[in-house]
């Protein structure tokens, strides 16, 4: 999965978790506003139809009153529709509604029943407003019954022919143990409930598929650098180490990740640069070190030949035969030499740091020097103790590899002077060789790996 998909699905989620959290709260607070105002139609019809229900069923005192101290105000007697309960079912008035004078706080459906003690219907009414709705509320449930005087207990039942229609219902008693049971039907305000929930389901898929839109734009805006990058990457792959990333911007992420990564790329050209460089001095170096073995290894195969065949003998001639084989073997090991710390270039050991005296090794350094080319002289100018923390076996490597060079690149007889001196907290370690030296053009690249300067190449 990609990481555009990764963050889209991870913003709808929270956004849809957020919209459904408003929706049910919205719902729900919606949803007790509406069952607190029925409950309220519930209490008012209770009030304004307990004393026409008792009136119809030939009950002579009043009972229950509105606060004014009438039922429903000054309306005419009988127009309420109620009639005097005939059996367990009860009557309704013509039409089953209501005539005028009707009051406005009673919702359509407001259904009214007065019963004895012992269940039996006294009277009965239905409000239907020239409705034909046969939605009748089942009252044979256990529903509790509230002394008159008291808040009643509103709670919620179906109706008798098995809708869906749910109605609030109160029971209140009087003091002869008469229940006034009266239900109004839930039916407007689930019917606004379900229109809530429908805006709700449609405003809330408008507004995710809005935000799927609109978060897939940005963040495809917000990731452009990254494939930009992965492009970057896919040329730098391919060869070209000169690309670089073009977005640099320090306040961004990627900007701040497109700098490290040009840092990184930079540093990798200039290694790869580097490492082609060296590759191509070691391969002019065995190119010369393979062409110059073949004129030693000429000159000792011609003299071993001169004297297999008798041409060389004892006296002046055999001496100088012998003593041009051991120089084109001396020859022969400077380029094997050359050879070896080309293959060791990478398994350089770690230096091992120990007191080292300079003026001692110095000297042994100069009598080697005597050795190789005893028509030289070689001349030590050290203090008497010069002691410093380093690797021995490099350091007499270097001075070594000064001296030889003094010896291979300078005129025979010319003298080499080998000074060590000591000045406060540093020491000074010098091979002078009285020779031409070397031209100024080539002097930066003297420490460069594998470097030859061109006259020593020709000897």
């Amino acid at each position: 999965m990609s990481l555009r998909l990764r963050l889209l699905i991870g913003i709808l989620v929270l956004a849809a978790a957020g919209l459904l959290t408003l929706d049910f709260v919205s719902y729900r607070a919606l949803e007790n506003h509406l069952s607190d105002r029925v409950d309220d139609q519930v209490r008012s019809a209770a009030l304004a139809l307990a004393p026409e229900l008792r009136e119809k069923a030939g009950i002579v005192d009043i009972g229950p009153v509105m606060p004014n101290g009438s039922g429903f105000g000054d309306r005419p007697r009988g127009s309420t529709g109620l009639m005097p309960g005939q059996g367990p079912s009860g009557g309704f008035g013509p039409g089953g509604g209501a005539g005028g004078g009707l009051p406005n706080e009673l919702p359509p459906g407001t259904f009214a029943q007065l019963r004895t003690s012992s269940g039996k219907v006294l009277a009965t009414a239905f409000f239907g407003y020239g409705t034909a709705s046969l939605n009748r509320p089942d009252l044979s449930g256990d529903i509790p019954v509230s002394q008159f005087g008291q808040n009643p207990q509103i709670v919620t039942v179906g109706a008798r022919n098995g809708s869906d229609t749910k109605f609030r219902v109160s029971a209140v008693a009087d003091q002869e143990g008469r229940v006034t049971y009266v239900a109004v039907p839930t039916s407007d305000m689930q019917e606004t409930l379900d229109q809530l929930l429908l805006i709700e389901a449609v405003v809330t898929a408008a507004i995710l598929i809005a935000l799927a839109g609109l978060a897939w734009w940005m963040i495809g805006i917000g990731l452009r650098p990254l494939e930009r990058m992965s492009e970057t990457g896919g040329e730098i792959a391919a060869g070209d180490l000169s690309r670089r990333v073009e977005d640099e911007d320090p306040k961004t992420e990627t900007g701040r990740l497109g700098i490290s990564l040009n840092a990184m790329l930079h540093q990798i050209e200039e290694s790869v640069r580097k490492r082609e460089e060296s590759e191509a001095k070691m391969r002019r170096f065995l190119a010369d070190a393979s062409h110059e073995l073949r004129t030693p290894l000429a000159s000792i195969r011609g003299y071993a030949e001169l004297y297999r065949m008798g041409a060389i003998t004892e006296g002046p001639e055999a001496e100088r035969a012998m003593s041009r084989i051991e120089k084109e073997s001396a020859r022969m090991g400077e380029l094997v030499n050359g050879l070896l710390t080309l293959a060791r270039m990478d398994e350089i050991p770690e230096p091992v740091r120990r007191p080292v005296d300079l003026a001692e090794l110095a000297g042994e350094c100069r009598d080697d020097g005597r050795a190789i080319d005893p028509s030289r002289e070689f001349t030590l100018d050290a203090s008497d103790d010069v002691t410093v923390s380093g690797d021995e076996d490099q350091i007499r490597q270097l001075l070594g590899n000064l001296i030889r060079n003094a010896i291979d690149h300078t005129p025979e007889g010319t003298p080499v002077e080998i000074v060590v001196a000591s000045g406060g907290k540093s020491v000074m370690l010098e091979v002078r060789d009285h020779g031409p030296g070397i031209n100024e053009e080539n002097a930066e690249k003297l420490f460069e790996r594998f470097w030859r300067e061109g006259e020593s190449r020709s000897r």
